[in-house]
């Protein structure tokens, strides 16, 4: 009984012939939460958590992968029948049900891929989602999603929570526990650390007050580079160059004091970061008492009187 009725759902929910290229299109799209939990080791532990449909069969695409440990099941465990559409991505049909979500559990072992300590991963959403929910190892500080030739990134910091991806898909990239090397500069009788967070080897600093600037070599070329930079020694917005080339800069994170820079340099060799406005010869706050002072004394003499 339970196969006809499963049966006369299939053939009931067929929305859509295209001729063309002979597709059919079978149950209604889900409204769905996807959840993805990377571990340490690259494999990615999916959810789908599709709300349940009383009136007809719903439609569920699976991640492109090598799907382990699959299951169906409600909230409380139980499992829950469903039919496998043979077509890959692997999708599955839910048959109309009053039970308010379905949970599609599977894993995708090793789908983020290791290069030289370097996780990545191509994902590509399935056509049916609207977003997806990503949650990465702990040490992972920040992600960047490459651009399509993967020449140029953005990162995005998470500050321990997970990203969102809502399109298609993305490049995506992350370091886990990256490494960070803190360069020191002295200025007249003030002392600033500069946090520079990549896998790549890198030169000492060289701080030019007066052309604004902030410079160190770099040894690998396409290396994700992350300047924790003092505002109170150089200020931005920033632009920066590899050997004299402008290449693409993001200010991707600010907590009052210092700026977060992204870089992604094409080349190696002299990375130079330029700033706004520069350390002044001398302290920040005389320039701000100065004009205090005068605001004060205008104040009390204009309540004078003389005669």
């Amino acid at each position: 009984m339970l196969k006809l009725l499963l049966i006369f759902a299939i053939a009931a929910t067929v929305v859509s012939t295209t001729s063309a290229f002979g597709q059919i299109s079978m149950g209604a799209s889900p409204v769905e939460d996807i959840k993805v939990s990377i571990d340490e080791n690259g494999t990615a532990h999916v959810v789908h958590e599709v709300t349940g449909n009383a009136t007809g069969a719903v439609h569920v695409e699976m991640i492109v992968g090598n799907l382990t440990d699959f299951s169906v099941t409600d909230q409380a465990g139980n499992s829950v029948q469903y039919s496998t559409i043979e077509q890959s991505p692997m999708s599955i049909l839910l048959l109309p049900t009053q039970k308010n979500v379905t949970l599609v559990k599977y894993n995708l072992p090793n789908i983020v891929s290791n290069d030289n300590g370097v996780w990545k991963w191509d994902y590509y959403a399935p056509t049916d989602a609207q977003f997806t929910d990503f949650h990465f190892p702990k040490g992972v500080e920040m992600v960047w999603v490459l651009s399509d030739d993967k020449t140029t990134g953005r990162p995005v910091y998470l500050a321990g929570k997970g990203l969102r991806q809502i399109g298609n898909g993305m490049h995506l990239a992350y370091v886990i526990n990256e490494p960070e090397t803190i360069q020191t500069v002295q200025w007249q009788n003030q002392t600033f650390n500069v946090g520079i967070k990549t896998l790549a080897d890198i030169g000492p600093p060289a701080f030019d007050q007066s052309a604004k600037g902030y410079a160190f070599n770099i040894d690998k070329p396409k290396s994700f580079v992350t300047v924790i930079m003092p505002k109170a020694l150089l200020w931005g917005p920033y632009q920066a160059t590899i050997n004299t080339n402008k290449t693409l800069t993001n200010e991707y994170y600010d907590n009052g004091t210092y700026t977060w820079i992204g870089l992604m340099p094409a080349k190696n060799g002299t990375l130079q970061i330029t700033g706004t406005t520069a350390i002044p010869e001398f302290p920040m706050f005389v320039p701000l008492a100065i004009a205090i002072s005068a605001v004060v004394a205008l104040r009390f003499t204009n309540r004078l009187s003389f005669k």
